[in-house]
């Protein structure tokens, strides 16, 4: 785990797609391909989408974990994947928000759901945010 070197400009709107949430836990993502946004979503405690159930339901086979299946409400992750419609993608900035006034930044690495989701769609480079800031992983080969 590194600081993230992302422009300061993905890293506020990743900020800013998080605090559009309107859901309890605030979390965005931000897709990218060659540092440019291809896609922007949050999560939600009232949607799905049968590629979330699919998702959750792999993970939850995969890592012999029946509460996995039972996450089928949207995250902000594959939210973002479904809405690029196809178009490839390198990296994702994933940020949670909270605390008072609701912008204090809180731990956001990606569940495991989201987590196997990611790399079976080629997302290399990932980004979260923490209470200390931003932090980098990759997740290629």
């Amino acid at each position: 785990m590194k600081t993230s070197h992302l422009k300061k400009e993905i890293i506020n709107q990743a900020i800013a797609v998080a605090i559009a949430s309107d859901s309890p836990k605030k979390m965005g993502a931000v897709l990218l391909k060659r540092n440019r946004i291809i896609s922007a979503a949050t999560n939600s405690y009232t949607k799905t989408h049968p590629i979330q159930k699919w998702a959750a339901e792999r993970t939850a086979r995969i890592y012999g974990q029946k509460d996995y299946s039972m996450k089928q409400y949207l995250h902000s992750e594959i939210r973002a994947i479904i809405k690029a419609k196809g178009e490839p993608a390198d990296t994702i900035v994933v940020c949670r928000v909270g605390g008072h006034g609701g912008k204090d930044l809180r731990y956001s690495r990606p569940c495991a759901i989201c987590s196997a989701f990611l790399i079976q769609n080629g997302i290399q480079h990932v980004h979260y945010s923490t209470d200390q800031g931003f932090v980098y992983e990759y997740w290629g080969d």
